[in-house]
């Protein structure tokens, strides 16, 4: 029981330096960054936006293609996306207002998939 109990400790804090890592990094180099909107897409009933683009840092580091999911008239911010980050470009299409399908390329390095943001279920299809 104890291990169990210091692999949780251990797991909470790897998790929390990544995440105030990743904070901290987008706070300090964030402003140097863009992203540019490929495809905006409403839910069915129009509650939620999905928002495909590619964000650029710089010489120093090639584009990414992202996908953020947003609520109706939350601004567009200039951050990284909150549900998936790919080296390769990807399609996307809403199955209904709670669930959307993301198809990327099998070769495609992916840095991030989630798989529930804002209540939206998102399922990945390789192809």
């Amino acid at each position: 029981m104890k291990i169990a109990k210091c692999l949780l400790i251990v797991a909470v804090i790897v998790i929390a330096i990544f995440m105030g890592g990743r904070y901290v990094l987008d706070l300090l180099f964030g402003g140097m960054c863009g992203n540019e909107i490929i495809q905006e897409v409403p839910s069915p009933r129009g509650e939620k936006m999905a928002y495909l683009f590619s964000r650029d840092c710089g010489a120093t580091t090639s584009i990414s293609y992202q996908l953020s999911i947003l609520d109706k008239g939350e601004e567009f911010p200039n951050k990284s996306g909150n549900t998936f980050v790919s080296d390769g470009e990807f399609t996307i299409k809403w199955v209904n207002e709670k669930n959307l399908s993301v198809k990327y390329g099998r070769s495609s390095e992916t840095y991030e998939m989630d798989t529930r943001v804002n209540g939206i279920k998102v399922e990945y299809v390789s192809e």
